[in-house]
């Protein structure tokens, strides 16, 4: 556990919008990872300056203006940074968070006459619906979760410490081992035989791959994707919640707690590469030619982009570039359709459900996951690296501003989200035409609101590429840590997982350390956790 200061203590004013000289750490990158790691930092008295290509923080956290609307980036659930620790650590309520309980968490459905899941934060209420939808079902899902909730539990306990072979041994020491044999022989099976040995028909399984192995690119059946099997477990014990505002209060509140600690945030602020000399890092240099001298340096973006291309040609990292340099690029597969709708959109299958399996006025809450079968699944995974959109897509449905009106771009509209798994970089035909993804609002008109098209007023799509113009992904690829807890344990990919790279100093964050993508900030807060463990580095020079 991170060691806290209060706040005021060893505070430093380093305020301002003028680049500094020098600073005892450098955070590249501003989405919610760098700046939970420099919040940290400036909390423990060390002068930070974050510098942000973009001009504005948040990242893909962020929400923006668009269409008229305040537009969430990517997908506005938050489950893991509520158990992280970070909001109550940096008090992010005193900056203006404030969340909002989603529940049910989630509703499944499928493209045919697959039953609807209702996963409520209730076990018992759960497990309630599905017994009315299908007894065998339920049966399975209890015996599913009585293996997993141990598993779960002791997978959220490791990603809340700094991850060492040491510290993830004690945490399941400190729970009689329960559950770390399911984690270490999930993690090298695949999700639909993990599921499958429990008796959960096809349609959970489907559920469980789309909001899961599916969101890391896996196909249902691949070896790995196992881990995935712990979603359903990890939501009940820790819940889905919307910040009020939007997914983007979550990077404005931690960047007022940086700035209130004294961290300088600098937006508009394109860093070309680090300047090491002596296997060290002594700082960064820009792409407009100005530096920032500093003897700590934090890399919050892709790490491939920094271990590949700006260590070349340093001795101390030769060998680990070589190994990086060598595993192709990734290309990106996700893409976010986001529209201002007059009506809310009509769902047949959900319509169709008792009001005590599902009130109408939650019907429009949560996320509405619609999935092919994992068959077409696993199909799809072969169809994406052909250039081919899985079809039928793979859905994640939205309507934001039904739990929060203060999204609601008008008295009378309401804001609809779309994102759209597997949908490649390198598409057949490529993404100028528009009629692709506007028919995936007809897709979704089919489900039972033929009228829905007639409603959009405005609308506006990301695909691989926009993401890549706009947030500097290449390829438009989102990097995440590979394999979980296990890998940590095992120490594979150690620059991911323990933070510390060959050149003194030099430190990785973000979505592609432990613990991986997604809303966590976990990585932030513990690569924090690292350098402060570490005596403060001297500048020199």
């Amino acid at each position: 556990m991170l060691e806290l200061r209060p706040a005021t203590e060893h505070r430093r004013d380093f305020g301002g919008d003028a680049l500094p000289a020098v600073a005892d750490v450098v955070v590249v990158g501003g989405g919610h990872n760098g700046l939970a790691c420099a919040a940290y930092l400036a909390r423990a008295g060390r002068r930070v300056v974050l510098l942000e290509a973009r001009d504005e923080v948040g990242g893909c956290a962020s929400t923006v203006d668009a269409i008229g609307a305040r537009v969430n980036i990517c997908n506005c659930d938050h489950t893991m940074v509520l158990a992280s620790g970070i909001v109550e650590e940096l008090e992010l309520g005193a900056y203006g968070l404030r969340y909002l309980d989603v529940d049910p968490m989630g509703i499944a459905m499928g493209w045919g006459d697959e039953p609807v899941f209702v996963h409520w934060r209730s076990i018992e209420r759960t497990m309630d619906g599905l017994a009315r939808t299908d007894p065998a079902a339920a049966a399975a899902y209890r015996r599913y979760l009585d293996v997993a909730l141990p598993a779960a539990r002791l997978v959220q306990a490791v990603q809340q410490s700094r991850p060492s072979s040491l510290a993830i041994a004690a945490s399941a020491g400190r729970r009689r081992l329960r559950g770390s044999a399911t984690v270490l022989a999930w993690a090298r099976a695949s999700l639909q035989d993990v599921l499958g040995s429990f008796g959960l028909p096809p349609w959970l399984i489907a559920a469980a791959h789309t909001n899961g192995p599916a969101v890391w690119g896996l196909a249902p059946d691949a070896p790995g994707s196992g881990l995935g099997a712990l979603g359903f477990a990890l939501r009940h014990l820790i819940g889905v919640a919307r910040p009020a505002g939007g997914s983007g209060a979550l990077p404005a509140a931690l960047a007022a707690c940086a700035r209130q600690h004294g961290a300088q945030l600098i937006t508009g602020a394109r860093v070309a590469g680090v300047q090491i000399r002596d296997g060290r890092v002594r700082g960064v240099r820009l792409a407009d030619g100005r530096s920032v001298r500093a003897p700590t340096v934090v890399t919050a973006t892709d790490p491939r982009t920094v271990l590949v291309d700006w260590l070349d040609g340093v001795p101390a990292a030769a060998r680990l570039r070589a190994r990086w340099a060598a595993v192709p690029a990734a290309d990106g597969y996700e893409s976010k359709l986001d529209a201002v709708s007059s009506a809310l959109p009509g769902l047949r299958a959900l319509e169709r459900l008792p009001v005590d399996v599902l009130p109408a006025d939650t019907r429009h809450v949560p996320t509405v996951l619609v999935s092919p079968t994992p068959a077409e699944q696993v199909s799809a995974a072969a169809a994406r690296h052909a250039g081919r959109v899985s079809d039928p897509p793979m859905l994640l449905l939205n309507v934001p501003s039904v739990l929060d009106p203060t999204l609601r771009p008008t008295s009378d509209t309401h804001l609809l989200s779309l994102e759209v798994l597997w949908t490649p970089y390198q598409v057949a035909g490529g993404w100028d035409d528009q009629s692709r993804p506007w028919s995936w609002l007809r897709r979704l008109a089919s489900l039972g609101d033929p009228g829905l098209l007639a409603a959009v007023r405005d609308w506006r799509v990301m695909t691989p590429p926009d993401y890549e113009r706009e947030f500097t992904m290449a390829r438009g690829y989102a990097p995440s840590f590979p394999g979980g807890a296990v890998a940590a344990l095992l120490g594979r990919q150690r620059e991911l997982s323990r933070y510390r790279t060959p050149v003194a100093g030099l430190y990785l964050t973000g979505a592609g350390t432990f613990p991986g993508a997604g809303v966590w900030g976990a990585s932030g807060r513990n690569t924090a956790a690292v350098i402060l463990a570490r005596r403060p580095d001297r500048l020199t020079w």
